[in-house]
């Protein structure tokens, strides 16, 4: 029975046009993005490349993947599609009535709830993959000679992709919740392209360290973490072994905070955790906004 809903719910979602009309674009964005980002971000490292400073020091910034922040910043940005995706699952049915129809098919509410649960989890991957696929051309087209090597490229790509499941179910919840597609929509983009950046780049100019890292607490801050704390931590290991190299001492504690939070920064995470600490709260984030909109919809009167 939750195979046939399951078909049910990819057909219902094949006959419109919703996705490939937000896949077009998810792409388009994450290639021209991920492109500008690498492009500006290899300018960047070529000035500092060619400074006094870093050349007494033997140390080579060549040798260094800077362009993995061109691929952590096309994900975070193009991960507003899936969200905008998932928030029209079920609050456009409840706006439409169709929901009624669905609901009476189906044996029960909540088969027909965890049906369109596993359906977007799919689609979640589809999208995830899809730009991932964007930022990767995106990168290798501006990145000249800062590409990350392939674990490290796929490592990013495999945290961006489940940051794009986890935005899908957050806005299918979040639909559901307020079972009004232009209400949901509205408020989901006026907090992640709005609010979210704003309450981040406050928070991460206090001295406080503490309220640094609120930041990385929230919906935001902590779906962004997930590949910014990713890419942080691949460079700064890269960091790490150039000045071994060069007969230098392993940097301290201290010291590499002070880069991940740099790296976190220009990577569009700041104040955000590390990649487990990210992808832990921002799944239970994502669980609040999901089961609280499945459990409204278990009792939502359809009549």
């Amino acid at each position: 029975m939750m195979v046939r809903l399951i078909n049910a719910e990819f057909r219902k979602i094949l006959t419109t046009k919703l996705w490939w009309a937000l896949m077009i674009p998810a792409f388009a964005l994450s290639v021209l993005w991920a492109w500008a980002a690498s492009a500006l971000t290899s300018t960047i490292a070529d000035e500092v490349n060619r400074t006094d400073l870093l050349q007494e020091t033997g140390i080579s910034f060549d040798e260094m993947s800077w362009s993995i922040i061109a691929l952590a910043r096309g994900m975070n940005i193009a991960s507003v599609f899936p969200m905008v995706f998932g928030a029209l699952g079920i609050a456009s049915e409840i706006s439409r009535r169709t929901i009624t129809t669905t609901f009476l098919t189906g044996p029960t509410r909540a088969a027909v709830l965890g049906a369109k649960a596993l359906t977007y989890v799919v689609w979640g991957v589809i999208f995830g993959v899809l730009i991932a696929g964007g930022v990767s051309i995106g990168t290798a087209l501006g990145g000249g000679d800062y590409l990350p090597g392939a674990g490290d490229w796929v490592l990013t790509l495999i945290a961006g992709i489940l940051m794009c499941v986890l935005w899908t179910l957050v806005g299918l919840g979040f639909g559901a919740l307020v079972g009004s597609p232009v209400g949901a929509l509205v408020s989901l983009l006026v907090y992640a392209l709005i609010i979210g950046p704003v309450i981040e780049v406050f928070l991460a100019g206090t001295p406080n360290e503490a309220v640094n890292h609120i930041a990385g607490l929230l919906p935001n801050g902590s779906a962004n973490g997930l590949t910014s704390s990713t890419a942080a931590a691949l460079l700064f290991d890269q960091l790490q072994n150039l000045v071994l190299a060069q007969g230098g001492v392993r940097l301290s504690e201290e010291g590499k905070e002070t880069f991940d939070e740099a790296a976190r920064l220009v990577a569009g995470a700041p104040g955000a955790f590390s990649l487990w600490i990210s992808g832990l709260v921002f799944a239970a984030w994502t669980a609040l906004f999901f089961v609280t909109g499945l459990l409204r919809n278990k009792s939502r009167d359809i009549t």
